[in-house]
């Protein structure tokens, strides 16, 4: 018995039963209704005749998005269908729903570390000592919690809200002992975990400590956890399930991101110079207390402005947001800053301090000194240093090396302390 024989109805085209807005999910920017149609889904009906909003003599956009219908029977055999659907063509960019919430946000303090040399007492040690510069700060925050429809296969499934999964401040701590009299040495090291929301900003140190001819001892310290943290980054997207597409039968999925008002600088930094930060509030520039960390601002008004200054050493980076600030025509001893004009959104100030590594070249036939000169690099870092030629013999600050006769390239590592390298060639 073929489709129409069985009853009169089921010839019927489709029509739509009722049309109502939407109420499950709260769709509050777009429009959005669930569609009630017998014989056809209401998808099929739109390609052939107008379906009127409730109440209007207004059709749906042509090209409203259509979800895939659920179907059930009637007690006379004709299919009925219940259909999702947005008055609109809607892509990943799109807010369906926006709305304002508090939260309970954390502002985290800030971790860093002291070095102590000792190189005539404490059998010459050196050792890193952890120091919290300012301590977690608990309060509330308003959001927007914007809500879009997104289908990729990869989306975040994290409960929304949550700051599980958020860094805490880690240090592992290295302390090398070299004795050169008796030909020993002695390693120990440490692992502490700290508060929650601690960040990790200038953990990662060194501190050196040596006699010649007797001892030498290093301590590292590295710190793990978000030194770039905002306010932003312990609320993730929250992802549930939606509707498949007809049109491609794509699986759909509410995606649920929460932002804050107001803008944020991160700032970072390690021995050998300062960070400092001023702002303006209308009666002159005044100091921003504890600049290290994160720092939250007004968004669009504040014009924050940070500096790093060398102290006991220069200033080898300055990263503003990522990017470099430091040239070939940037003095190195000189103080740098940075404004952030009509400041929006997050952003991060790294100052990365070192030492000056110069390099000489006598005798009575110099050889060409091919790499920068001088070098300036970060405290605990290495430079390597190289010659058109291989010169007859090195030192490094007044010592002698050993050098191959075909060696034209020098690396000096673990540099805490301004450097001399000085070529010969007779």
């Amino acid at each position: 018995m073929g489709f129409g024989q069985r009853a009169g109805k089921f010839n019927e085209l489709g029509r739509i039963q009722s049309i109502r807005p939407a109420s499950n999910p709260p769709l509050t920017q777009v429009e959005s209704y669930t569609i009630t149609s017998v014989g056809q889904p209401a998808s099929v009906i739109h390609t052939r005749d107008p379906i009127f909003k409730p109440g209007t003599e207004t059709a749906l956009e042509t090209n409203a998005t259509f979800f895939e219908p659920s179907e059930s029977y009637g007690s006379d055999g004709v299919p009925q269908y219940s259909q999702y659907v947005i008055n609109k063509v809607i892509d990943p960019t799109t807010p369906i729903s926006q709305y304002n919430e508090y939260f309970t946000v954390t502002d985290p303090g800030v971790m860093s570390t002291t070095g102590a040399y000792a190189t005539d007492t404490n059998g010459g040690g050196a050792t890193l000592i952890p120091r919290a510069q300012s301590e977690p700060s608990t309060f509330r925050k308003e959001g927007v919690v914007q809500i879009y429809i997104t289908t990729s296969s990869d989306a975040d499934a994290e409960v929304a809200y949550s700051d599980e999964g958020v860094d805490w401040c880690a240090i592992a701590f290295d302390n090398f002992f070299f004795n050169l009299v008796a030909e020993t040495a002695s390693v120990r090291s440490s692992y502490r975990t700290f508060r929650k929301y601690l960040n990790s900003a200038g953990t990662t140190n060194f501190a050196f400590a040596q006699s010649t001819g007797s001892y030498s001892s290093n301590a590292n310290s590295f710190g793990t956890g978000s030194t770039t943290y905002n306010t932003n980054g312990i609320y993730r997207s929250k992802v549930e399930p939606f509707f498949k597409r007809q049109s491609d039968g794509q699986q759909c999925y509410l995606k649920t991101n929460v932002t804050f008002a107001g803008a944020s600088v991160s700032a970072s930094t390690n021995d050998g110079g300062s960070v400092t930060a001023t702002l303006d509030t209308g009666g002159g520039a005044t100091p921003v207390t504890n600049p290290l960390g994160f720092k939250s601002y007004t968004e669009g008004v504040d014009d924050p402005i940070y500096t790093a200054t060398p102290g006991s050493g220069f200033l080898v980076s300055l990263k503003v947001d990522g990017v470099e600030q430091i040239d070939s025509s940037s003095d190195p001893t000189a103080a740098l800053s940075h404004t952030f004009t009509n400041i929006s959104g997050g952003h991060s100030f790294e100052a990365i301090f070192g030492h000056k590594v110069t390099t000489t070249s006598t005798g009575d036939n110099p050889v060409s000194i091919t790499s920068t000169n001088p070098q300036y690099v970060a405290t605990g870092g290495s430079a390597t240093i190289t010659f058109g030629a291989a010169p007859d013999t090195v030192a490094f600050n007044g010592v002698s090396q050993n050098v191959a006769t075909d060696q034209t390239s020098f690396t000096v590592s673990n540099i805490i302390e301004d450097v001399t390298v000085a070529a010969t060639n007779a």
